[in-house]
């Protein structure tokens, strides 16, 4: 792909992302990077479209991203999101909690960055398995695996009412798929969800998620060192159409505080 296609991908990408309606030409005709005519903008999209990573839904004449689509624009386009002084105060209540209290603190951590993101999160403690795993937005120098050794007890999960706020959701049947296997198959959402073996913010797109129940949603999950050879993870779940760099940065951000938290060093 040029960088004049990669240009207006993200352009799509950043408009859909804030408005949740498809995107066209005379949208981005204008807009800062894109000094193109409409004609050569519509080109483009169609090309973007045959390439996979836009597609045109039957009732617009605007276009989307597909999850080849939001793919790129993770591994390559998305801007770096800096957090505002409100968002870290607001994550900064994690350290009012006790470090003893392990259950507690995954119970609130989860709630909080529930709170803060809109989305349904998932907070959980153990060790990282020996299996090795591959897929989309695999990096060689990192290993992947997945958390081992967790019971389904101590995986928490809060925020589930806010994905129906998301215009993605308002179809139930969609809404209560995704949802009873977030709620009832927490330990499988785990096992299937691959995290870096070091710090790093793994990021799972739509249909490249194993279960069929997540489709339609990404999962995003951070791990962080919790001494003992334990590891903490924390995890997002929403619509494919959410803002990624915002995500990331919150998600590290929090994932880095509960590293401070609870890791002790041994020797």
């Amino acid at each position: 792909m040029d960088e004049r296609k990669k240009a207006i991908l993200k352009a799509i990408i950043d408009n859909y992302i804030q408005s949740a309606e498809p995107v066209g030409s005379k949208a981005l005709a204008g807009q800062p990077g894109l000094d193109l005519s409409s004609a050569t903008l519509r080109n483009e999209m169609a090309a973007l479209e045959a390439m996979g990573f836009l597609e045109q839904p039957h009732t617009s004449a605007g276009r989307v991203p597909t999850p080849s689509g939001y793919r790129v624009y993770v591994d390559e386009l998305m801007p770096r999101h800096d957090l505002t002084a409100g968002e870290q105060d607001k994550m900064n209540q994690i350290k009012k909690l006790r470090m003893a209290e392990l259950d507690s603190l995954l119970n609130r951590a989860g709630k909080i960055i529930a709170e803060l993101t809109r989305t349904v999160t998932v907070a959980a403690a153990g060790g990282l398995g020996p299996q090795r795993v591959s897929g989309p937005g695999h990096s060689d120098d990192q290993a992947q695996c997945t958390l081992s050794d967790v019971r389904e007890e101590q995986i928490y999960i809060s925020g589930e009412a806010n994905l129906l706020d998301y215009p993605e959701f308002q179809d139930l049947l969609r809404a209560r798929r995704t949802l009873e296997y977030i709620t009832e198959q927490r330990a499988a959402l785990i096992r299937h969800t691959p995290v870096w073996e070091r710090e790093g913010i793994r990021v799972v797109i739509g249909p490249e998620n194993v279960a069929a129940e997540l489709s339609d949603a990404s999962v995003l999950m951070a791990t962080y060192p919790m001494g003992g050879g334990m590891r903490g993870m924390i995890g997002v779940v929403g619509p494919t159409r959410m803002d990624y760099s915002r995500m990331v940065s919150r998600l590290g951000y929090f994932a880095e505080k509960l590293k401070e938290m609870t890791y002790e060093e041994t020797e």
